[in-house]
């Protein structure tokens, strides 16, 4: 008998556990077909687009009512620049011919300090030579005449 119990109880309770499964709500995500969801996103992605589209179609309408509505003070401006650029650009001009003659002038100084420099060394040189065979000389005369070794130079 307590068997018998014991069976029934079993069946009982899978039964239960059956029916609950079966009557109980699917969950969201099985619930929903893997399209729907990609549709969502899809439908989201498209409405930031057409969001974006709109806020920029009513910022170049703002950005071309502004200009229309300040069109002389842009002329005005244009203009001005316009000029500052021409009289810098012929300030510039007189600065360049100015500049190059420099150039050419650096050039030619640098040329002739180089030929003067080496010319110099080359003096240099050479009396630094007549000098030491001078004091050679002297050396020679005026040493004892037993120690009378040669020096070299």
């Amino acid at each position: 008998m307590a068997q018998c119990r014991l069976q029934s109880a079993r069946l009982a309770l899978l039964a239960g556990l059956l029916g609950a499964l079966l009557l109980a709500p699917a969950p969201r995500a099985l619930a929903e077909p893997i399209d729907s969801q990609e549709n969502s996103l899809e439908s989201a992605v498209d409405s930031f687009i057409a969001y974006l589209r709109t806020e920029t179609n009513e910022a170049i309408i703002a950005a071309a009512r502004a200009a229309r509505e300040h069109k002389d003070s842009i002329e005005a401006a244009k203009a001005r620049l316009g000029a500052a650029l021409d009289e810098l650009s012929q300030a510039l001009g007189g600065q360049k011919g100015t500049l190059e003659r420099f150039g050419k002038n650096a050039a030619a100084m640098s040329e002739a300090w180089r030929e003067a420099a080496a010319s110099s060394w080359a003096k240099i040189e050479s009396s630094a030579r007549d000098v030491l065979a001078e004091l050679e000389t002297w050396l020679r005369r005026h040493s004892p005449p037993e120690e009378n070794p040669e020096i070299p130079v």
